[in-house]
C-alpha cells in the first residue's frame, strides 16, 4: 500500500496565517476606534432641530440684510444732506496771518493750502469768497481783498497770494484782526463764515503790551526766563480787544466758525526771533486757544502744526454752521 503524502505546502499555510493575522488586527483596531465614531443615524428629533437652526439662520440673515440696506440708505441720505448743506449757502473765509521774519514755513504752507482750497471748495458750494490780511513788522500790512473765486478771478487772487513776503519787525495783531473782521460781509444768516488767525506771538510786541522791552533783554536773562518756563510779564489789554472782536463776529453771524493756529513751536534756538517767541510762549499758546474757543465746542478749532494747514482750513470752512 502506498503511503499518503503528509508533506504540508508551506506557502499555502503562510498565506492563511497572514490573512488571519490581518483580520485579527483589523478587528482589534475596529474595537479600539469604535467609541470615536459618532452615531450617524438621524432621529426625527435631531432632524427637526437642524431644520429649526437653519430657519433661524435664514431669518437672521434676512434681518442682517435689511439692517445693512437701512444703514446704506441712511449713509446716502447723510451724504446728500451734507452736500446740500454745503452747497446751500455761500462760504466766506478770511485769514489773518503773521508774516514777520519767523513765519517763512507757515506762510508757504498757507500759500499752498489756499491754492488747493480755491480749486476744491468751489466744487462743493455755489459761492466761495476768500480774503487775507497779512501783518508784518513795524505795523505794516498786506491785504489781499476778499474776492469770489471763479475761473476768471482765481489767477489774479493767487498771484497776490504768491506775492506775500516776510516783513520782519514788531507786529500789531489787534489792528490786523480788526481789519480782517471788516472784510466780512454784513451779518447774514444765509452766509457761512469762517475766521482764521495764524501766528507765533500773541499781541505782546506793541508799546504798552509788556513790562519791559523784549528786544533789549540780554541773552543771559532771556535764557534764564526761557529755561524756567516763566517767560516775560505781558499786558493782557490787547488780548481782550482781540477776543472781543472775535466774540462780536460769533454773536453777529449764525453760521460761523473760528480756527486759530499757533506756529511758535517751529522756531528753533538760534533763529533771529527765537527769544521773542520763547519768552512770550507761556502767554501766546493760551491766547490762541482762547481765540479758537470763542467758536464753541463744535465750531472752534486749534492747531500747533503748520503741516495741518490745509486740513485745518478745510475744517474751518466746512464747520461754519
Amino acid at each position: 500500500m502506498k503511503l499518503r503524502n503528509r508533506e504540508v505546502n508551506v506557502f499555502s499555510m503562510s498565506a492563511l496565517d497572514l490573512f488571519a493575522s490581518a483580520m485579527g488586527a483589523f478587528m482589534f483596531l475596529a474595537i479600539i476606534a469604535l467609541p470615536f465614531f459618532p452615531n450617524t443615524g438621524s432621529s426625527p428629533e435631531s432632524i427637526s432641530e437642524i431644520k429649526k437652526e437653519l430657519d433661524a439662520a435664514k431669518a437672521e440673515s434676512t434681518q442682517t440684510k435689511k439692517e445693512l440696506a437701512s444703514a446704506q440708505k441712511s449713509l446716502e441720505e447723510a451724504k446728500q444732506e451734507l452736500a446740500e448743506g454745503i452747497n446751500k449757502y455761500p462760504i466766506e473765509l478770511v485769514i489773518t496771518i503773521d508774516i514777520s521774519g519767523s513765519m517763512a514755513v507757515p506762510l508757504q504752507r498757507l500759500k499752498d493750502a489756499i491754492k488747493r482750497l480755491t480749486i476744491e471748495v468751489p466744487k462743493v458750494t455755489r459761492e466761495f469768497k476768500i480774503g487775507v490780511v497779512a501783518y508784518g513788522g513795524d505795523g505794516k500790512f498786506i491785504t489781499v481783498p476778499s474776492v469770489v473765486i471763479t475761473k476768471a478771478s482765481r489767477a489774479g487772487f493767487i498771484q497776490q497770494i504768491d506775492a506775500l513776503e516776510l516783513l520782519p519787525g514788531e507786529t500789531d495783531v489787534p489792528e490786523a484782526v480788526s481789519n480782517a473782521m471788516a472784510m466780512f460781509s454784513p451779518p447774514n444768516d444765509k452766509v457761512r463764515k469762517a475766521y482764521v488767525l495764524i501766528g507765533d506771538v500773541g499781541p505782546y510786541e506793541m508799546i504798552g503790551s509788556r513790562s519791559f522791552d523784549i528786544y533789549a533783554i540780554s541773552e543771559a536773562q532771556a535764557n534764564i526766563l526761557i529755561n524756567s518756563g516763566r517767560g516775560v510779564q505781558v499786558s493782557k489789554n490787547y488780548e481782550a480787544e482781540i477776543l472781543n472782536s472775535v466774540s462780536s463776529f460769533i454773536s453777529g453771524n449764525k453760521l460761523r466758525s473760528v480756527m486759530a493756529m499757533y506756529t511758535g513751536n517751529a522756531t528753533r534756538r538760534g533763529d533771529s526771533s527765537y527769544n521773542i517767541i520763547a519768552l512770550t510762549k507761556p502767554h501766546s499758546i493760551p491766547f490762541f486757544k482762547a481765540v479758537s474757543k470763542k467758536g464753541g465746542a463744535d465750531n472752534g478749532h486749534y492747531s500747533e502744526e503748520p503741516s495741518e494747514m490745509l486740513s485745518m482750513l478745510l475744517i474751518a470752512v466746512l464747520a461754519a454752521s
